[in-house]
């Protein structure tokens, strides 16, 4: 086996296991966690991405983008990113109190201090995950990560059942996962990865410039992924967010599968070819049709088979979920090209490109959730989720695809819209026909 094939096999693997890890717990959390509670923690998530995004400001990928680094360059970069980690960890504890205070929910202010312990964490962790990636040792890189998320995940569950925390069970599983993956890095990881108590001033300029960038397109860019929930908590309250995350939980499944794969195996490549115009032109093309053909077929399961999941993962007493997920469909097939793009800026260090975009996406997803609060209903919510993600599909191209590689709109469009219009035909005729698969018909199970 080829050495991509086998880094392409053990990476999918590896974020299968950690998808199965994830739905595993989600069915868990949805029997022991009250819909209110399931609000809760949609709410910290939604908070805790941002903040992940602070934290690391671009130095993981600047690490794979500078394709030849001193140590000197590679500590200063490294303390870089465990300051920024620290600092986004105050701010957490800063943020507490008012948040829990914009939400009218008291109990969200501990919860979000617990959180902040992530953060003594992560900064290690970016780096040493960038130098596993840029290495290509994607294989050891998977083997730690699934020992660790399982690890995680039985300790998640055992607090879950054997003690009193709930929401706080899930948190502290977090902590849990990145702390025992820095030690298993660190220990399987090159001693020069290590870093030294320099400091470089010129590196520290350049990190910075090359990161601010993509500091303020990837905090932008989670920001308006994680805008419905928070729209959803402040206008329907935690309870409705708590039937509405479940959804989008499992829409989110098969992107936790798919964009792992895309970076890490597209990021290095890309920064490769950066300096072979017509090389990057081609890969970009091919990437985007093979992930919208293996996207929708993904999608096309989970629409089909939408009320057995929900009966199976969350019981009886959430069916309503599955009334949301056939609108959200579109949304999660698009998603992944995202990643596509995002990782050709960051290899050809046009990072300040990304950033403009996703002040453009915001906007976009911005006025079609604006509408939210003239029409306040959870359904429509789903609904605009779909709209958004379509007018960011055709809106990439001139301001985002274009200006970093050159590809025309037709060679692009050609790659995803007439997958997509199949892809929405389809699910209409299982609409009209009602070819869903239905619970009851496994009544002898289930």
């Amino acid at each position: 086996m080829s050495g991509l094939k086998k880094q392409a096999v053990w990476l999918f693997g590896s974020t299968c296991f950690a998808a199965l890890l994830q739905v595993l717990q989600l069915a868990v959390l949805a029997r022991k966690l009250e819909t209110h509670e399931l609000g809760l923690l949609a709410i910290i998530n939604a908070i805790l991405a941002v903040a992940t995004v602070l934290q690391d400001m671009g130095m993981s990928s600047y690490i794979v983008h500078r394709q030849d680094i001193t140590r000197r360059e590679q500590s200063t970069i490294y303390w870089v990113n465990v300051s920024l980690s620290f600092c986004t960890g105050l701010i957490m504890l800063a943020i507490a109190w008012p948040v829990a205070w914009f939400y009218h929910l008291p109990e969200l202010t501990a919860l979000i201090m617990l959180t902040s312990l992530n953060f003594l964490v992560l900064g290690h962790l970016s780096q040493y995950q960038a130098h596993y990636v840029k290495t290509k040792r994607m294989v050891t890189l998977a083997k730690i990560e699934m020992g660790t998320k399982l690890f995680a995940f039985l300790c998640t569950v055992a607090m879950l059942y054997f003690t009193s925390l709930t929401v706080a069970a899930a948190i502290l599983g977090l902590f849990i996962n990145a702390f025992t993956r820095i030690l298993c890095m660190i220990y399987f990881g090159e001693k020069s990865w290590r870093p030294t108590w320099e400091f470089d001033g010129k590196t520290f300029v350049s990190a910075v410039r090359y990161g601010i960038y993509q500091l303020g397109s990837q905090t932008i860019n989670q920001l308006r992924t994680q805008a419905d929930a928070l729209i959803v908590g402040k206008v329907m309250g935690a309870e409705m967010l708590g039937i509405y995350s479940l959804a989008k939980e499992l829409i989110l499944q098969p992107l936790k599968l798919v964009s792992p794969v895309i970076n890490r195996l597209a990021l290095p490549r890309f920064a490769e070819k950066q300096h072979d115009p017509e090389q990057l032109k081609k890969l970009f093309l091919k990437g985007t049709f093979v992930i919208m053909l293996f996207s929708s077929v993904m999608y096309l399961a989970i629409g089909i088979l939408s009320p057995l999941i929900v009966r199976v993962l969350y019981g009886a007493s959430h069916e309503q979920v599955y009334h949301l997920i056939p609108l959200m469909l579109l949304f999660g097939m698009l998603r992944p090209m995202g990643g596509l793009t995002g990782a050709i800026s960051q290899a050809n260090g046009r990072t300040n490109v990304e950033f403009y975009w996703n002040i453009v996406a915001s906007l976009v997803v911005v006025a079609v959730l604006a509408t939210t609060y003239i029409w306040p209903n959870v359904i429509y919510v789903a609904l605009t989720l779909s709209i958004s993600q379509v007018l960011i599909s055709a809106f990439a191209h001139p301001f985002f695809i274009k200006p970093v590689i050159g590809i025309g709109f037709m060679p692009y469009a050609r790659q995803w819209v007439s997958v997509s219009v199949v892809f929405v035909g389809l699910m209409l005729l299982v609409n009209h026909f009602n070819l869903f698969v239905m619970p009851e018909w496994f009544a002898g199970w289930l």
